[in-house]
């Protein structure tokens, strides 16, 4: 039990902190997990492309968003040293939970609502947030191929709607406080966007390819399309949290910190700059390898799209808690 409690159970009441522990088996789980999912897609015979990409990103940035209104509850709660805060977990998430009730009842004046809500924020840390989200658009996958069979909409339509109609929701109810971050890390993201996508046209000019012509082939094998799409998504993640170690931390006396274990150990002697160099020799290997080595097109864009997920959803999240302020 000591167990459970220190290494998953704690970390929960920390907001979402991660160690060796939990980390690996949150691992394992999307793992397994993914396999399922892949299994009941194909079984529904949904094409995994570029419509049903799209159709998941309002669901991604809604996690992102969720996520962060979890954290200024947290800390607006943690702040005010809430009697019995860390005592018991079940204790911790009731706390969080009726704060979150007040906080949406307050913005919406729908009761019904704020509850629905509450507690999806109070349950939201992972691996909460994934399961959540996976629900959420679990149902909403089964409603659109209701529609698309008796509505003839196309049931990409109807998932991005909902996922959509999710974020604005939870979206709206954040506190703004500075649109600088947003400037700041829109700026640098897109100026890594470009360059992913630059990469494969110099490599694909003839001066370069004769200079050597097989490290212009795995330049443009890597920097396909799809994979210039997912290495910006996981480089707006490494923007996002280098900006808010090195620049807003100090700014805003947050003392902003990295909760994965690994990027946190390294960071003292490299520097937030480390998470850029760590999505360079972990993210690239495994674009390169899910691409050459798993032939099966639906399950390798499965994969992909894994991988896009596990950049984008945390990078959303990052960037909208230094737009609030937490």
């Amino acid at each position: 039990m000591d167990t459970l409690y220190q290494h998953f159970l704690l970390p929960i009441m920390r907001n979402g902190w991660f160690n060796p522990v939990n980390s690996l088996v949150y691992g394992l789980f999307l793992v397994a997990g993914g396999w399922l999912v892949f299994k009941l897609l194909h079984r529904l015979k949904i094409p995994i492309d570029s419509r049903f990409f799209v159709s998941l990103i309002p669901f991604i940035a809604f996690a992102g968003v969720t996520r962060t209104l979890r954290d200024y509850i947290y800390f607006s709660v943690a702040g005010a040293g809430e009697a019995g805060f860390y005592q018991s977990f079940l204790g911790h998430m009731q706390i969080i939970q009726e704060k979150a009730y007040d906080y949406v009842f307050g913005a919406t004046g729908n009761s019904v609502l704020a509850s629905i809500d509450s507690h999806v924020i109070a349950w939201f840390p992972t691996p909460g947030s994934y399961l959540i989200t996976f629900l959420l658009a679990l149902f909403s996958l089964f409603v659109s191929l209701i529609i698309e069979k008796y509505g003839k909409i196309p049931y990409w339509k109807t998932l991005f709607a909902l996922g959509f109609a999710l974020f604005l929701l939870n979206g709206a109810l954040l506190p703004v406080n500075s649109y600088m971050p947003l400037l700041c890390i829109g700026i640098v993201s897109i100026g890594w966007t470009v360059l992913f996508f630059t990469i494969p046209k110099i490599a694909s000019i003839d001066r370069i390819k004769k200079m050597n012509r097989r490290c212009a082939k795995v330049l443009q094998d890597i920097f396909t399309r799809i994979n210039s799409v997912i290495l910006s998504a996981h480089f707006f993640d490494a923007t996002a949290t280098f900006f808010a170690i090195a620049v807003f931390s100090t700014m805003a006396g947050q003392g902003y910190t990295e909760q994965h274990f690994l990027s946190r150990m390294m960071m003292p002697f490299l520097g937030p700059q480390v998470m850029f160099l760590l999505k360079f020799v972990v993210v690239i290997p495994v674009l390169y390898f899910i691409n050459k080595y798993v032939e099966e097109k639906e399950f390798r864009n499965f994969l992909l799209l894994v991988v896009l997920i596990l950049g984008l959803a945390p990078a959303t999240r990052n960037l909208a808690r230094l737009i609030v302020g937490v």
